[in-house]
């Protein structure tokens, strides 16, 4: 199956994974490794659970001051550039006839601002199957105007999520981290007519690490009064029991990145470790060892005959990109086929 941008279908879709009470993952890679390493990771968990045609969100926040991925996409830093490389290697990976084919892939924008990426949420849709409308730095009667104003331009073009939060005192630049309440959730989904909502639900998202609990009970709470439309940010800071119960509490879309991010670096500085004499020459590893940098272990006999083969140089074989985008994906993927496990994702299974 190719991408699915298609509204109506992505809507579907939703419901489908509403009624089997999963909760759908979105996924925010910044680099083709980060892409190839979820495909993979569905392909493998499907494949496994009789299920090869579970779907997920691929996302990338456009230029969202917290984490402008769009600038960050290349190294150009040039945002719409970035957007369409994206957008473009996303539409490479899942043709059907690929090895991914099977897939249903949702591309999603995430934290579209509606001023810095105009571009996107009003010219650039035609491969989204979703949009995240954060107008949430506006105070909150205004966030609702324009939300809604959004909602009936765009509705039959892509999902909507909107953000039921105001992130600053108006006029004041003092950041704000207010739970949202039942009032305001039922509020902003009856005027806005968002397929989807972000509440503040007290993460790492909008909170200090002192502020950080994930507020369960609230998120049931608005559940059972709009329905099972909640989108969950900042996910690290749960607890491994408040993960696997999301799909419960009414969360329906989970953002899974900074955790994944994180372990696919540390996977690919420890395979840089290791080729530590694969990549440098004896003459730079004395030096390193000699100011600090490293310990004598990476000039000992042992190391130099069992992870160098008798000599230390640099070989391509070891130092290569490839090297790191495969340690990259190999400290990655299991991660995230583990999200998908505790979110239900084998209730897709036929």
């Amino acid at each position: 199956m190719a991408l699915i941008a298609d509204a109506s279908h992505a809507r579907e879709v939703i419901q489908e994974a509403r009624e089997k009470g999963v909760a759908l993952i979105n996924l925010n890679p910044e680099c083709a490794r980060g892409i190839e390493a979820c495909l993979r990771a569905a392909k493998s968990f499907g494949e496994r659970v009789g299920a090869p045609d579970i779907p997920f969100f691929l996302s990338i926040c456009g230029t969202y001051h917290a984490r402008p991925q769009i600038k960050l996409y290349t190294s150009l830093g040039d945002p719409w550039l970035g957007f369409e490389c994206w957008m473009s290697q996303v539409d490479f990976y899942t043709q059907p006839d690929g090895p991914f084919g099977k897939i249903r892939v949702m591309t999603h924008l995430d934290h579209g601002q509606p001023d810095t990426d105009e571009e996107i949420l009003e010219r650039r849709l035609a491969k989204l199957s979703s949009v995240m409308f954060d107008a949430s730095t506006l105070p909150f009667d205004e966030n609702i105007k324009a939300t809604a104003a959004y909602v009936e331009r765009h509705r039959k073009q892509v999902v909507i999520e909107g953000a039921v939060d105001e992130i600053f005192e108006s006029g004041t630049g003092q950041t704000k981290n207010q739970v949202t309440t039942v009032e305001q959730a039922k509020r902003f989904v009856a005027a806005t007519g968002c397929d989807l909502i972000v509440p503040n639900l007290g993460t790492e998202h909008r909170a200090s690490a002192r502020e950080l609990r994930y507020y369960g009970d609230q998120a049931r709470a608005i559940r059972g009064a709009v329905g099972k439309l909640l989108v969950l940010h900042g996910t690290s800071s749960l607890s491994p029991a408040d993960f696997t119960r999301l799909k419960d509490d009414g969360i329906i879309k989970v953002n899974i990145w900074t955790a994944i991010e994180k372990a696919g670096a540390q996977s690919c500085v420890r395979k840089a470790l290791d080729e530590l004499g694969n990549t440098f020459t004896e003459g730079d590893l004395i030096s390193f060892v000699d100011t600090g940098v490293l310990g004598p272990a990476c000039l000992s006999p042992r190391y130099r005959d069992e992870q160098c083969g008798g000599r230390l140089y640099p070989k391509l074989d070891h130092f290569a990109e490839a090297v790191r985008r495969d340690a990259w994906v190999a400290g990655a993927q299991p991660l995230v086929e583990a999200c998908f496990r505790d979110l239900g994702y084998e209730a897709f299974a036929r």
